[in-house]
């Protein structure tokens, strides 16, 4: 009898990382080098070297699931579809002016990206809802027949239609929307609406400009993954991740592809969030440490911050994701000189191809990794000895380039190491500090192939309680997907200033219920309520849990007002302006196993090695992760190999494992 398995690859921007979950719980993993020419071809060779590597067969894998930047980067690439925008006469140049503010508000150079529709690609009609969604002027069948052959001639791959006020009342959008796509105008048309039906034209218009950049791309990629994976012989049908957490199915991906925008990251935030809770951790950093990038979140009582204002390549997306904040910081970050003689670290990544210079695939430009190969902290492979480094080049590189700085090769790395170091740090502090949250307070889970080498140089830097890394943090992205329930999210946009309207809340999630249960193909999820709320006058609200009564729902505002902003106004009026519901089917299995591994004493090293550390050389002992059991407790400095990734413990800090698995960095304890 074929054993069944559960499938996730995570593809990143150098690594495709694979988790393969079987019967009895136990986790396999494998990593196979990411093609950005061509991204299913490595999930498919990622899928079919796991299995072969475990000797099972590949039709056991009984759910698959997928986290896929094919999105992100077809808008910063833009290399999206021909997009062409229909809205309100008046108002075409929305998008190009955008709202007040700017990403750098005193540097007189910067420009924010050029939205993803130019102005000969815009249209205009002469229609108008008010703001409280009635006609004021209808919808003119002559004009419209006129735009049409205007739109024709544009020769567009995807047409939306994005009218004023069209989130009270979308009659007219969708009414005009369905006529062109009658009239063949573009293969596909759409109404901003039907993607996000919420106020705020701009926010609204630019979610739907950007599903419409991207919804051929993922479409197809989708598609051609789905085909791929039935002849490889996986039964399994195909989930796609969601920047929410949740998953998508393919034909749902196809239609609302803005949705997968954050798909790849969302994964590791998810699992990230699981262990915080499974481990009682009230505050913790969700730190996720790729080849290009660092992706972290807060989160709280086991469940992640989530937003509505996020952004791709500064252009607003309104749509619910994992509030992640994004650096350019990663293992492939590129060290240069500023204009001035200063080391710098990053935006640029050396990515996939060529990659570090010790990577040995033609990179000429030194990166984090090479700093950490020089000061000794990585060794001469990685991925148990398959992928071979060449350390002696890097270090060639360092002593040269360190020339022009006076620094020997290794305190050229080390600072190198320290720069990142600070970068990473103001990030975690954006997602902590920045929201009322006390970082000191915080457990950093470090995480991503390059995330433990981090973890003691950010407990040191930030004051945290702990680093933890989890038993698989390399592929943690792809071990939290494997849980991931199928999610969909539900808006009504409101006007409730006081308890006599508020019962038209329960109302809307009456309506909301019935487009869940149809979302669903019947099947009955559980369901989360929310509403956005915030004080009369103010033009931001906040996401909280939806109570049955005004007094209690003001009480729940009250609090968080004051968490967030640090104050509440008892004076102020509060105003209920979106009623949002959650719908998920399927739960979390076998996330986190224990650790049946029983140690009589502590492993042994199976190497010591040299490491480059605060300007002096260090012998350090190597070990191995599989050698860790429950209750086992080192002092550092020290190194841990596996698989993959490799942890590094600072000579202040000590390193323990629990009884699941996961080890927890600390400040070295007094004896």
């Amino acid at each position: 009898m074929t054993e069944a398995l559960h499938a996730a690859v995570d593809t990143g921007g150098t690594f495709t990382d694979v988790a393969v979950r079987r019967e009895d719980g136990s986790l396999f993993v494998w990593k196979v080098p990411s093609t950005p020419d061509s991204p299913d071809q490595a999930v498919i060779d990622g899928i079919t070297g796991a299995v072969a590597e475990m000797g099972v067969e590949i039709e056991g894998v009984s759910r698959f699931v997928h986290g896929t930047t094919v999105a992100t980067n077809t808008v910063i690439t833009r290399t999206g579809a021909r997009v062409g925008l229909l809205t309100t006469a008046g108002f075409r140049d929305l998008l190009e002016i955008g709202h007040q503010a700017r990403p750098s508000l005193y540097d007189q150079h910067r420009r924010r990206s050029a939205p993803l529709v130019p102005a000969e690609r815009i249209a205009e009609l002469s229609e108008r809802l008010s703001a409280e969604g009635e006609e004021i002027r209808p919808i003119d069948e002559r004009e419209l027949r006129d735009v049409a052959e205007e739109l024709r001639a544009m020769e567009l791959d995807v047409l939306v239609v994005s009218f004023l006020n069209a989130y009270a009342n979308p009659e007219h959008e969708l009414r005009v929307a369905a006529e062109l796509q009658e009239l063949g105008i573009a293969p596909v048309v759409f109404s901003a609406a039907s993607i996000s039906p919420e106020m705020r034209e701009y926010e609204r218009t630019s979610t739907g400009t950007i599903n419409a950049y991207v919804q051929p791309r993922i479409s197809g990629y989708v598609g051609r993954l789905a085909r791929r994976i039935g002849e490889e012989g996986i039964p399994a049908p195909l989930w796609i991740m969601q920047s929410n957490g949740g998953l998508l199915s393919p034909g749902r991906a196809a239609e609302q592809s803005a949705r997968t925008v954050l798909s790849g990251l969302a994964g590791g935030v998810v699992g990230a969030a699981m262990w915080a809770d499974h481990l009682g951790l009230d505050k913790a950093v969700s730190f996720d440490i790729g080849g290009t990038s660092t992706d972290i979140a807060l989160i709280r009582g086991g469940e992640p911050d989530e937003t509505m204002a996020g952004e791709v390549d500064e252009l607003p997306l309104r749509l619910p994701s994992v509030d992640v904040h994004t650096i350019g910081a990663g293992g492939g970050s590129i060290a240069w000189l500023d204009s001035g003689g200063g080391l710098r670290v990053g935006p640029q990544s050396a990515g996939a191809v060529p990659g570090p210079i010790a990577y040995g695939r033609g990179g000429a430009d030194l990166t984090v990794t090479d700093a950490h190969a020089v000061v000794g902290r990585l060794g001469t492979s990685l991925l148990g000895g398959r992928f071979a480094l060449d350390v002696d080049a890097a270090r060639a590189k360092m002593a040269a380039w360190g020339e022009q700085l006076g620094l020997s090769a290794e305190d050229t790395a080390e600072g190198i190491i320290k720069v990142i170091t600070a970068t990473m740090a103001r990030g975690v502090r954006k997602v902590s500090v920045e929201r009322g949250v006390d970082v000191r307070a915080c457990d950093l889970i470090a995480f991503g192939g390059a995330g433990p080498l981090h973890g003691s140089d950010l407990l040191r830097e930030l004051g945290m309680k702990s680093a933890v890394i989890p038993p698989m943090p390399g592929i943690a992205s792809a071990v939290g997907m494997l849980d991931a329930p199928e999610r969909h999210d539900f808006s009504s946009p409101l006007d409730v200033a006081g308890p006599e309207a508020y019962g038209t809340i329960a109302a809307a999630y009456e309506e909301l219920v019935e487009q869940a249960l149809e979302a669903m193909d019947g099947r009955e999820p559980d369901y989360a309520r929310f509403v956005d709320a915030r004080y009369a006058g103010q033009s931001y609200e906040l996401t909280i849990p939806y109570a049955e009564d005004w007094e209690a729902q003001r009480a729940i505002f009250d609090a968080a007002h004051a968490e967030r902003y640090g104050f509440s106004d008892a004076d102020a009026r509060m105003e209920i302006v979106v009623a949002r519901l959650v719908a998920r089917h399927g739960s979390a299995e076998g996330a986190v196993a224990r650790d049946p591994g029983v140690r009589e004493h502590d492993p042994e090293p199976g190497e010591v090695r040299r490491v480059y550390i605060d300007g002096a050389w260090t012998e350090t002992p190597v070990y191995e992760r599989a050698d860790f059991a429950p209750g086992i407790a080192l002092r550092g400095p020290l190194i841990i190999n596996q698989f993959d990734t490799t942890t590094y413990v600072g000579p202040d800090q000590e390193c323990s494992s629990d009884e699941f698995g996961f080890l927890h960095l600390v400040e070295k304890s007094e004896q």
